[in-house]
């Protein structure tokens, strides 16, 4: 069995354990960030409504975080009006940072007091097989066009939102081990990993980094901006504009943006897994 079937079992298996599961007066909240961009507060709706089709027996609704409605405490409130007195909640976040230690916590625990309800929350999606498989599917989806470089060597620059948590980028580079691993083996190849905001090193700082070479080594004539994102907004947006700006700066460079992991199926099966995973409830 290879991995594509591998997956694709485990997806079945998930999809006829979900079916059938029951958890009386429990209710799911899908934490989102919140964003003011409608594509990215689509495609997190998108998400939610995939899993809640993958949970048909139990109530799901979407909180966000912040910026837009619905709130974690409205989210609670709805599920509570069901008779729910057990929140699992979801968060769709990528790294454990100050949103899924601090905020995520706090804005659930405020919410479920204010009903007297219990709440667990599972843990974000990491380096869950699903996200590193859709990770690595959307690498081959912007490089499969790329003709093969003569006389230089390409470059990889996994860039990611950016956190004041000091395990920022050791989350990061743990990210790119597990998506890239047979890629290391290459020697033509040039990693490095950087951060839109609120943490080191940024952009700019990365690219200096992966253009300066040694006299005994091959130039990097292609480099590859990797934003592990999950939907569109203003991070991306802002990667963008710096992928312009090197682009103008570096323009002997061939510069190619890997696509964010959007509202793919293989998001909502990891956040269902995840919150399995809350309830030791196993695949």
């Amino acid at each position: 069995m290879n991995c594509h079937e591998t997956q694709s079992y485990q997806t079945e298996r998930q999809g006829e354990l979900c079916g059938q599961l029951v958890l009386p007066e429990t209710g799911v909240v899908v934490v989102g960030h919140g964003t003011a961009d409608p594509v990215g507060a689509a495609e997190t709706a998108d998400i939610v409504a995939q899993v809640n089709a993958i949970l048909p027996n139990i109530p799901v609704e979407l909180g966000y975080l912040e910026v837009i409605e619905p709130t974690i405490s409205m989210a609670v409130d709805r599920l509570s009006a069901c008779g729910c007195k057990k929140i699992i909640a979801i968060p769709i976040l990528l790294f454990a940072a100050g949103h899924a230690k601090k905020d995520v916590p706090k804005a659930l625990q405020e919410a479920v007091a204010r009903q007297g309800l219990s709440v667990q929350q599972a843990e974000p999606l990491g380096l869950h097989k699903q996200v590193i498989g859709l990770a690595r599917r959307r690498f081959c989806e912007a490089v499969q066009g790329c003709t093969p470089i003569e006389g230089g060597s390409e470059a990889l620059l996994v860039i990611g939102r950016g956190s004041s948590d000091p395990t920022a980028e050791q989350q990061l580079w743990g990210f790119v081990r597990s998506t890239y691993s047979a890629l290391a083996s290459v020697a033509k190849h040039r990693f490095a990993v950087s951060f839109v905001a609120a943490a080191k090193p940024t952009i700019g700082e990365a690219v200096k980094q992966l253009l300066h070479v040694d006299d005994d080594q091959l130039p990097v004539k292609r480099v590859v901006l990797h934003p592990h994102l999950l939907f569109h907004g203003h991070v991306e947006k802002q990667v963008d504009r710096h992928l312009e700006e090197v682009a103008s700066k570096y323009p002997s460079v061939e510069w190619v943006k890997v696509p964010r992991l959007g509202a793919a199926p293989e998001v909502a099966n990891a956040l269902v897994d995840r919150g399995l995973s809350c309830l030791n409830i196993r695949n």
